[in-house]
């Protein structure tokens, strides 16, 4: 349940090398949540490129960037930025994938950070 507090980490941080094909990376969680907080860091000389993600409890989950016209099913973290999302259930018996891409065009990897907790 979504909490109405400050975040609070309930497990690990995360980070995520976002290239131009996507990747999964499997999470848990010291305690059980379903918020997560995402925050995109991009390096020096390649800014301006937001991370796409897909939170799921499938292992076989793939991401793809929105196109113009063409819609995903993601999650959009813009550049420089941190958000708190809710997705499925992550526990020290359950796992959540997360998948993750960029747009094409970028010359390195975009870092992500991924922490399961509670709060906004």
């Amino acid at each position: 349940m979504a909490n109405n507090i400050a975040f609070t980490p309930m497990g690990m941080t995360y980070k995520a090398n976002a290239t131009t094909a996507s990747q999964t990376i499997t999470i848990t969680a010291a305690s059980p949540s379903n918020q997560y907080r995402l925050a995109s860091h991009q390096p020096t000389g390649n800014t301006g490129f937001p991370v796409y993600v897909v939170i799921s409890s499938l292992a076989n989950v793939t991401v793809a960037a929105p196109g113009n016209g063409a819609p995903s099913n993601c999650t959009v973290i813009p550049p420089g930025t941190v958000s708190v999302i809710s997705g499925p259930q992550v526990s020290p018996t359950s796992n959540v994938y997360v998948a993750f891409i960029t747009d094409t065009g970028y010359t390195g990897a975009v870092e992500a950070y991924i922490t399961p907790g509670e709060g906004l």
